[in-house]
């Protein structure tokens, strides 16, 4: 799938574009009230379900992402709280929770990777997803890597 992080964003009041993936749009209204667009459709991001179509965020990597974000807040007053109010526990949780193949909960726990820290309900999600049958070794092994070594740090 095409992401594409916009420099600039796109602003059409209420609504600031920061990125694309295919035809979708994702962004922020107001300050801190992420959503999508296709096709003039707006979805506010307010549970895991919501973040199917964000998937292919997760292939671009965590810093990146994030990396994209700190230069809009750095450059753009008005969304100054971009990177902190991303539901990123949403969109992980969707990779866990919802994934019938070892492709996208692999491509979370890189995020989770990146940072080190796990909150309690994505720990949760990790714990549940131990017991699908569909769960690869490889998985499996990276899965109770990264819980233990959160666990000590």
């Amino acid at each position: 799938m095409n992401i594409t992080l916009l420099d600039p964003p796109i602003f059409e009041l209420p609504f600031t574009w920061l990125a694309s993936i295919g035809n979708l749009r994702l962004g922020i209204r107001q300050r801190d009230e992420w959503c999508t667009d296709i096709r003039g459709k707006t979805t506010i991001l307010s549970n895991p379900a919501d973040m199917m179509p964000l998937l292919p965020l997760l292939e671009i990597g965590k810093t990146a992402f994030y990396e994209h974000l700190s230069h809009v807040e750095q450059t753009y007053a008005d969304l100054s709280n971009a990177s902190q109010s991303f539901p990123a526990v949403f969109l992980l949780r969707f990779a866990f929770e919802s994934s019938v193949s070892d492709y996208w909960p692999l491509k979370a726990i890189d995020w989770l990777d990146a940072d080190g820290t796990i909150e309690p309900t994505l720990r949760e999600s990790l714990r549940d997803m131990l017991s699908k049958p569909w769960l690869t070794q490889h998985l499996k092994h990276r899965v109770e890597r990264v819980t233990k070594r959160t666990r000590r740090g």
